[in-house]
């Protein structure tokens, strides 16, 4: 096909691409939070300035900057020359119905906009869903919350963000386990640890694991690795437990080598020429996520090694990018709405009973196979 056509044809598809209708951007977000607060008189006099709403929000200044536009052209705030923010007083001011506040916050490691496409996109359905029934919404991130010995940055957060429900993402045992014994309104999005009674909302990804290994053996791979997050959490916990349980069931399977790199891209290479640099390397990788598969995807194609032909590769987790990529990779889809959706679910009933329990909430993933899984070489390695 001449090169004119295949442009017109490509222009042609993404013109009708659109986002979704639900999409709202972060400072549009953010803008709705202080427009609450304004609203509620939570600033009476001044706003606090850009540099504090940027580290209570977890959003660059810059961020801070077009909310603080959205709600001055509205009219809901002025601004000073002294480039000072004040509330604009309302004639007509209702105030927020008596009884228990209903607020959130969402704790993460890293700010929103260091997140994964899929991870910003389910916050955008929760804040979407908690705005709409009333609900403030906070998000905070801080690696000082997430260490070892976090115990008394999580006691002074706590205490000045009091009466909130607490949702926890990529929390590990130490987080999960000051939170089982504070006493506050938590749930972890993810997976709970053994031992810790928290309810929690998670893809399964036991089920998860255990179809990725089986689309592999069923392929005739019995050489498998599985890439996993470096930092412990409960469902890299379930997925060794789901793709060792699918392999047992194969008695001519070798053992499976697990992999644990972080997330950065040098550390995914170097694990990667370990593995293919084994006696016996794998047939079959399966990826944590989509941004490991595409750098694993890399690295083989720049050592000359095709997918699936020399190697067969899957991811666990999906993102709109891999739609793009040829081979079409076999990977598993759960929609980021699902997860916002189930997260927001999970706050109504522990706020609306506060005894409920370490219940938990786990989404079934969808199966996308594409073809970057095919037999082994024969001969390989």
């Amino acid at each position: 096909m001449p090169l004119a056509d295949t442009l017109s044809q490509a222009e042609a598809f993404l013109s009708t691409i659109t986002m979704p209708p639900k999409y709202r951007s972060i400072s549009a977000q953010v803008a709705d939070i202080l427009r609450e607060k304004v609203r509620k008189e939570t600033w009476r006099n001044v706003l606090p300035g850009e540099r504090q709403l940027a580290e209570r929000l977890s959003v660059s200044r810059k961020t801070v900057r077009k909310a603080l536009s959205i709600l001055r052209e509205e009219g809901s705030i002025h601004t000073l020359d002294n480039r000072v923010n004040t509330p604009v007083p309302r004639k007509l001011h209702i105030r927020a119905s008596s009884g228990p506040a209903k607020r959130i916050a969402l704790l993460l490691p890293e700010s929103i906009e260091t997140a994964r496409p899929f991870t910003v996109l389910w916050i955008n359905r929760l804040m979407a869903l908690a705005h709409d029934a009333g609900f403030e919404m906070e998000v905070m991130a801080g690696w000082r919350y997430f260490g070892q010995q976090a115990g008394q940055s999580l006691r002074r957060l706590v205490d000045t963000h009091p009466g909130r429900c607490w949702i926890l993402s990529r929390s590990h045992r130490p987080l999960q386990e000051w939170f089982a014994g504070s006493g506050e309104l938590a749930l972890v999005s993810g997976t709970a640890l053994a031992g810790v009674r928290l309810p929690s909302v998670d893809v399964d990804y036991r089920a998860l694991c255990h179809e990725a290994a089986l689309e592999f053996l069923r392929q005739g791979h019995r050489r498998l690795a599985l890439f996993l997050e470096k930092t412990e959490h409960g469902g890299e916990v379930a997925c060794e437990r789901g793709f060792r349980t699918a392999i047992s069931a194969y008695d001519d399977a070798e053992p499976l080598v697990i992999c644990r790199p972080s997330k950065s891209t040098s550390a995914i290479m170097r694990e990667m020429a370990r593995i293919l640099s084994m006696k016996s390397p794998p047939t079959g990788i399966l990826l944590s996520n989509s941004l490991s598969y595409v750098t694993a995807f890399s690295y083989l194609a720049s050592r000359g090694l095709r997918v699936p032909q020399d190697i067969s590769i899957a991811s666990r987790s999906d993102e709109p990018f891999l739609n793009y990529l040829y081979p079409l990779p076999t990977r598993h889809f759960v929609p980021a709405a699902k997860l916002g959706t189930a997260l927001f679910e999970a706050v109504l009933r522990l706020t609306g009973d506060p005894a409920a329990g370490a219940f938990e909430v786990r989404i079934t993933p969808d199966l996308i196979r594409g073809s970057s899984i095919g037999s082994p070489k024969a001969g390989a390695w």
